[in-house]
């Protein structure tokens, strides 16, 4: 696992990166109420990969990579208490093609 800043970290396998949030922006934002995560298809350098809102903050936070979203993680979107899991299995946002 790779952090890619304070916000989020990211793994790749076969040109696939996963991209998920760091326990830093969940111990900065607070616990996580609200999830936006990016839809599928096309995301360039700094659209927008997710919104969240949290007990402390309101945070849009950019996509790192181009490529294609082809899996958001919609249980985390249905329930965003996941996303303030410290387990990758749970804090993932995005898979996106290289």
């Amino acid at each position: 696992m790779e952090l890619l800043n304070k916000n989020l970290w990211m793994t790749e396998d076969d040109n696939i990166v996963t991209i998920g949030l760091t326990p830093e922006l969940q111990d900065e934002a607070g616990d996580i109420s609200y999830a936006n995560i990016a839809s599928l298809g096309n995301i360039d350098v700094d659209d927008t990969v997710i919104n969240v809102e949290a007990s402390k903050a309101a945070i849009e936070i950019p996509s790192p990579i181009q490529g294609k979203v082809i899996e958001r993680n919609e249980k985390a979107e249905d329930t965003p208490s996941l996303l303030n899991s410290s387990d990758t299995a749970n804090n993932w946002v995005v898979k996106i093609q290289k």
